[in-house]
């Protein structure tokens, strides 16, 4: 059991289904309403602890009810949340999705709030604390965060986990509104981004794993070992820079065909997966195929924690692509 340590995000999901997304301007009736614990480290950490790994959350909610929620979920997922820090002064972060029955596709609006109250110095007690006690000697451990909490806290984390020697994921969800100093790249031994993350990324369109090699090259310059771009129903290309050759190399990821019930928490599952399966030993290549087939599970069932799969509903999934 690896050690994954997640800085991200707990936010209270509020979704409204209906018959499909609504034009700028409409009003649409809706089908149904729901209220879902989420927010990207929330779903991360959890997709983590699904698949194996020992994971400790570092996060900030509010004292309102929606904070309340989160903590008996971490609990029962074996999660330890003793670095999921309560704010006086600021709410609990809200999220507002619309997703469409006719193609599962979602729209979000999140709203932070406490999350981006963490401050820098809480996530270097957290990680040095959390090494201290839970890894194993000789264990690297990987670090995984997401562009939810504030900006100081993320550059924080993984130069502190980098120093530490653990291996640093950078989810670049959602995009942040300042922009990413070239620096924070560096501390990054892996990058993540769906099509529309990285085409802001890299300036360039991302439609396809050409234009997505494309965009990988670019950012692959600024500092990552790794670039892994997620495409959706075309699947996911991962990118790195062969040092032997002085050049980069892809390898296209072919996407595992499943019935699209809700997209929400698909990327969250890939990540979560990704960091798990690293941190378990696993390489990058065998990592990445577990990582896919969770994503892909997430998107058959509503709602975003309660969708992500479990380790031996990933191993069925990609036992029955083998047969």
């Amino acid at each position: 059991m690896g050690t994954v340590i997640v800085l991200g995000s707990l936010i209270t999901d509020l979704v409204a289904r209906a018959p499909r997304l609504p034009l700028p301007g409409e009003s649409l009736i809706g089908d149904e309403f729901a209220i879902f614990l989420g927010g990207k480290g929330f779903n991360q950490a959890i997709a983590a602890a699904r698949l194996g790994a020992s994971v400790t959350l570092i996060g900030r909610v509010g004292t309102d009810t929606f904070g309340d929620a989160f903590f008996p979920v971490l609990s029962t997922e074996g999660i330890d949340s003793a670095y999921v820090t309560r704010d006086l002064a600021v709410g609990t972060g809200v999220s507002c999705l619309i997703i469409a029955a006719d193609s599962g596709q979602n729209v979000i609006v999140v709203l932070p709030r406490a999350n981006r109250a963490v401050s820098a110095e809480a996530v270097e007690t957290a990680i040095h604390a959390t090494l201290t006690q839970r890894a194993s000697p000789g264990e690297v451990g990987v670090f995984l965060a997401q562009c939810e909490t504030n900006m100081a806290a993320l550059v924080s984390g993984l130069r502190v986990a980098r120093e530490a020697g653990m291996t640093t994921i950078l989810n670049l969800a959602p995009i942040p509104r300042e922009p990413l100093a070239d620096d924070l790249f560096a501390l990054v031994d892996i990058l993540v981004a769906n099509e529309i993350e990285a085409a802001s990324l890299a300036g360039i369109t991302v439609d396809s794993s050409a234009t997505a090699k494309l965009a990988a090259e670019g950012l692959l310059v600024r500092g990552p070992q790794h670039v892994i771009i997620t495409l959706g129903a075309q699947g996911a290309v991962w990118s790195t820079y062969e040092i032997a050759v002085r050049q980069p190399s892809h390898q296209e990821i072919s996407a595992i065909s499943v019935t699209q019930l809700d997209a929400t928490a698909a990327g969250d599952a890939f990540c979560g997966a990704l960091a798990a399966d690293l941190a378990g030993g696993m390489t990058m290549e065998a990592a990445l195929r577990q990582a896919n087939a969770a994503g892909a599970l997430t998107v058959t069932r509503p709602g975003a924690f309660p969708s992500l799969p479990t380790a031996a509903e990933v191993e069925a999934l990609l036992d029955g692509c083998d047969s």
